[in-house]
């Protein structure tokens, strides 16, 4: 999951691009921002030319490589999606490399080896691989971009090198002096993304709502984006052509909790299918349908996100406690509160009048934090299920954070 800064800022701030990513599977997103782009010709032409990094990712970026030939000249050029590598921090110039055009639409770029080598007459040289779904952790899939200097040391663009010994980066990728080229994109964009807002989720959703209210107001508490392949949604291909980047956020409200049996999306982090966790969901009969596949490392730092606040993992478990009330006066009703955090997904879709819209799904964890429990000799029990709940217009698989508390005269007890 990543958190967004803006290229401005590490111009002005070069000693930012040292800083780590918090928490584990993380990382940082690029914005391009007004004051970070440059003007030429008396500032009449925006330059779409990218002279340092690190590179944006709010942009479609494309590499070009010119070569001559006498008199004539031809440029190579070829759009690629740079993401940076998790758990690195910007200084290291460390990026995935995905295809976003062709028949691996949506794949991973991969290095070489030795053993890929080609023969032509009395020579050999490197057979490229073929692009293919990202394995976040495998080398051969991790690149540093270098800045590239003729001997003069006059700047000349970049070339890549593979982060595995053995490895050797597509020929396009690393030959020296290719150039970066910038465009803004169609069909996503990039917002301001901060992570958690510490003070905001501690200070928890009000409660001045009625019992007959199922559910308080959504308080968005955290943002973060995750690349396409990351998400296991349909074709790589399609996802790439809808939306680079899915907007993930953390939304707390309170809600009245009712005992109910009900069909539930269910999932299991000991069964992960090459390292994505699928997102079931229990229709008629029992019958399971697969909705959304995650990548481990993103439900990892989900439930990472959760441990801080005390959530514990380990299956069902029953929490029993008991208040009394002893006030004066009578009482005709009593709200038992559950608070509710849930993970948001939703892939972004912007039509051609630049309208945008998305799609919404939600996870859910669950920590069990009795804080205050009801008023008369009656004992409740709450029986907490790892589940995913589906709305009626949209998926929702959410992460919840259970705690009780008291609803007397709009005041938290």
């Amino acid at each position: 999951m990543y958190v967004t800064r803006s290229l401005s800022h590490y111009y002005a701030s070069p000693e930012a691009l040292y800083h780590p990513p918090e928490g584990p599977n993380s990382g940082y997103l690029v914005i391009q921002d007004e004051d970070s782009e440059t003007y030429s010709c008396f500032g009449r032409f925006k330059n779409g030319y990218l002279a340092r990094l690190p590179f944006p990712q709010n942009k479609r970026l494309t590499t070009r490589y010119l070569t001559s030939y006498g008199q004539y000249q031809y440029v190579d050029s070829n759009e690629v999606v740079f993401i940076p590598v998790l758990n690195q921090p910007l200084s290291s110039n460390r990026y995935y490399a995905v295809n976003p055009h062709g028949p691996h639409k949506g794949e991973a770029f991969a290095s070489s080896k030795e053993e890929d080598m080609g023969k032509c007459c009395f020579s050999s040289y490197v057979l490229d691989v073929q692009p293919r779904p990202l394995d976040p952790h495998d080398l051969y899939q991790q690149f540093e971009i270098v800045p590239y200097f003729t001997p003069c040391k006059n700047y000349s663009g970049f070339y890549m090198k593979s982060l595995a010994d053995d490895g050797y980066p597509p020929q396009f990728l690393s030959r020296k002096g290719w150039k970066i080229h910038t465009k803004t994109p169609t069909n996503y964009e990039l917002s301001e993304a901060k992570g958690i807002d510490d003070s905001l989720r501690t200070r928890l959703p009000d409660l001045n709502f009625p019992p007959s209210t199922k559910m308080s107001n959504h308080v968005v508490v955290g943002k973060w984006y995750c690349p396409f392949v990351f998400i296991k949604e349909g074709t790589l291909g399609d996802q790439v052509k809808k939306s680079v980047f899915y907007e993930m956020t953390l939304e707390q409200s309170e809600a009245v909790f009712v005992g109910e049996s009900r069909n539930e999306a269910k999932w299991d982090e000991r069964k992960a299918v090459d390292g994505v966790i699928w997102f079931t969901c229990l229709e008629g009969d029992n019958e399971k349908k697969e909705s959304v596949g995650l990548n481990l490392a993103i439900v990892e730092r989900m439930r990472w996100e959760e441990e801080k606040v005390g959530w514990v993992g380990g299956g069902e478990k029953m929490i029993e406690r008991m208040e009394r009330f002893q006030g004066i006066g009578g009482w005709k009703k009593y709200g038992c509160y559950v608070l509710v955090e849930r993970y948001v997904l939703a892939a972004q879709v912007i039509i051609k009048d630049q309208h945008r819209s998305e799609t919404r799904r939600g996870m859910r964890f669950q920590r069990s934090n009795c804080k205050a429990h009801l008023t008369t000799d009656v004992e409740d029990v709450a029986k907490l299920n790892l589940g995913i709940d589906f709305g009626t217009s949209a998926a929702r698989y959410a992460i919840i954070d259970e705690e009780w508390v008291m609803h007397s005269e709009g005041k938290r007890d």
